[in-house]
């Protein structure tokens, strides 16, 4: 009995240990002033610790149940704002481990007419109850739910 306990919780501990991690989440907006746009972008810092199998095969807002189009890229150190190094990831591979940076952007612009103020600001379009990114761990599907987004400053510009 006490075999079949430890197979249990070592089966338990190595299935845990195989899936990304949320490192970080923020959100930037970035308002234009002479063609009124509005454009809300998520970075989101994930880590891959041990070698498997693996793939991000979509990103999908949780209110509106919608795909958004995403980059990632390999980082050297996710506890920067700025990373040194990013590396494209064309193709995943089971020796991949490390920290990567999953990009994407909410764009908004208005109209413009004769009578429309040039400074008026946009409203973005914006992810309100967070993403939950589809990834692919030992062609096995699962989740990762990113629930909230550090805020930086919002750029207005001239």
């Amino acid at each position: 009995m006490k075999s079949f306990l430890f197979l249990f919780i070592l089966v338990s501990f190595s299935a845990t240990a195989q899936q990304l991690k949320l490192s970080k989440a923020t959100k930037q907006t970035i308002n234009g002033g002479a063609f009124p746009s509005s454009s809300a972008n998520y970075c989101i810092f994930i880590k891959k610790e041990k070698a498997f199998a693996w793939s991000v095969d979509s990103v999908v807002d949780v209110y509106t149940q919608r795909s958004v189009k995403f980059h990632i890229v390999k980082v050297d150190n996710a506890d920067v704002l700025s990373p040194n190094s990013y590396t494209q990831v064309k193709t995943y591979s089971k020796k991949d481990k490390g920290n990567y940076q999953l990009t994407f952007s909410m764009n908004t612009t208005r109209k413009t007419g004769p009578d429309t103020p040039m400074n008026k600001m946009v409203p973005v379009n914006d992810v309100t109850q967070g993403v939950i990114i589809y990834y692919s761990a030992k062609k096995k599907g699962k989740q990762l739910k990113v629930e909230s987004f550090d805020k930086l400053e919002t750029i207005d510009a001239p």
